[in-house]
């Protein structure tokens, strides 16, 4: 059928069937249809298609590009919003969650955050891409990290152009976020995990969470029912990019174990209102074929250039359909504390109560060959999420005004949602248990050399919850820890799994 992808048609002239069917290495046989609705309708001039796909473009100021599609968006979103079938405004955010109620396809704190989002976001687009009659528009991302204030154009409910993008938030810029979720030095060590996983997991936790919960706290975009808020989808356009520039411009690998690839999403409508279910392992794939994004910097990884020959493009694709043998493999658990109820208002301090060969496994690990993280598990959400939490390694007396510089640092997170007004909800994926990650590899390295850690003493954890506004919602909120862990995972070298 072209050229670029005589791979993906292997056998198509057999039979009827396997004519209306591609084969994707490592996937099986998987329809046509899918992969060219994901171009905009069928057509034999692929490549071309591919080269002209939708992009989605930065949102900053300036722009005339950006500018149009901001329009274009505002008047899908209205036509949106008349409809009355799957595809309306409120029935493609209600696949998502239910103010008030709780989460229901979404796949929050889980393997498919990443994946499940991405089909989301794309089917979305195609619907938009429908009611306004414009093919080619791409959703523009929300680049938080070098543009922290939302664009104007989602803050004016008077604009005659832009007004549908509008939604009451409390905030309007991560500038000034207490843990700095979006900065780069809280980035760069996150892009620097080269394992898929603890990637998303932190990836997850950190920025996407403390942007929901920050600029929409109390509001809208801060609880279930968030993608009602248009902002949403250009915040979660960023998480893609996020994963895309992390895939397909810094060289990582996607993990290829089946048990993730073969996954099957669901709950999710495409742009004709039906429904729809994709293996988890086809959308790597998405950016290189359903829509491109406008390079841009997160952190201290730069605008990188789009592989605009075939072969690089070619090269690309392999390596992404690839993967590679990544898993999320564990050499070591110390339990540091199970469950237990805390009030977030009182700083909790958790001290390891092991033998001293595994606190020297910890202090002795080679930062090259292991990665060590503080593994932190909840029974539920809270019932306030106005909140981020820190983590310090061995600071006993750390509190909500130890600062980040202190060397015992370590990261922090934040929650997405509050508990459900409705626990007894009977949507299939309802019940989220979160689970954090944070990275204390460079914290223990540091503490080591500053002669504040040996292989002798214990190995304490402090969490110390940091309100957005000063002073927290209710300083009754209680957190249910189910468990808190040290674990190390072996570091995934590039090109060598």
């Amino acid at each position: 059928m072209d050229e670029l992808f005589p791979e993906l048609y292997e056998g198509e002239q057999s039979s009827p069937e396997l004519s209306r069917r591609v084969f994707v290495k490592g996937l099986g046989l998987v329809s046509v249809g899918l992969i060219l609705s994901t171009l905009g309708g069928c057509s034999d001039k692929l490549e071309d298609a591919i080269a002209n796909r939708p992009m989605r473009r930065w949102l900053r100021t300036g722009s005339p590009e950006v500018d149009a599609d901001l329009a274009t968006y505002a008047q899908g979103v209205t036509a949106m919003k008349g409809l009355s079938d799957a595809t309306s405004w409120a029935n493609q955010s209600t696949i998502h969650g239910t103010a008030g109620v709780g989460f229901n396809f979404c796949k929050h704190n889980s393997d498919h955050f990443f994946d499940w989002h991405r089909v989301y976001l794309v089917n979305f687009e195609r619907i938009i891409q429908k009611v306004t009659g414009n093919a080619k528009w791409g959703l523009p991302y929300w680049n938080w990290n070098q543009t922290p204030d939302i664009h104007q154009a989602f803050l004016d409910p008077t604009s005659v152009q832009y007004g549908a993008l509008y939604l009451d938030r409390t905030r309007t810029s991560m500038t000034g976020q207490p843990t700095g979720a979006v900065t780069t030095p809280v980035l760069d060590p996150i892009f620097a995990d080269t394992n898929f996983f603890t990637f998303s997991q932190q990836l997850e936790g950190t920025p996407h969470n403390t942007v929901h919960n920050y600029i929409g706290q109390g509001k809208t975009f801060g609880g279930f029912g968030s993608p009602t808020d248009p902002i949403f989808w250009a915040h979660h356009c960023m998480v893609d990019y996020c994963w895309t520039k992390w895939n397909n411009e810094l060289g990582n690998d996607n993990t290829n174990d089946p048990t993730w690839s073969n996954f099957n999403e669901d709950g999710l409508v495409d742009a004709n209102g039906g429904s729809m279910t994709i293996a988890a392992g086809l959308t790597p794939l998405f950016p290189l074929l359903s829509y491109q994004y406008e390079s841009s910097a997160i952190g201290s990884s730069p605008a990188s250039a789009v592989a605009n020959t075939k072969s690089a493009y070619l090269q690309l694709k392999q390596r992404i359909e690839r993967g590679a043998n990544i898993r999320f493999d564990i050499k070591r658990r110390v339990l540091i504390a199970e469950r237990a109820s805390v009030m977030i208002a009182k700083p909790v301090s958790k001290e390891t109560k092991v033998a001293a060969a595994d606190v020297a496994a910890i202090v002795n690990s080679n930062a090259a060959q292991e990665k060590i993280f503080v593994s932190v598990e909840f029974a539920q959400l809270p019932a306030t999420s106005d909140f981020s939490v820190r983590v310090f390694i061995n600071l006993p007396r750390a509190d909500v005004n130890t600062p980040q510089t202190d060397p015992h640092y370590a990261g922090s997170f934040s929650f997405f949602g509050t508990t459900p007004a409705n626990p007894t909800s009977t949507m299939e994926h309802s019940a989220h248990q979160p689970k954090f990650l944070v990275n204390i590899t460079e914290t223990l390295q540091r503490l080591r050399r500053n002669q504040e850690l040996t292989e002798s003493q214990p190995i304490s954890v402090q969490l110390v919850a940091v309100p957005f506004g000063g002073k927290f919602e209710r300083e009754d909120t209680e957190l249910v820890l189910n468990k808190i862990e040290i674990i190390i995972t072996p570091v995934i070298v590039k090109g060598q799994q």
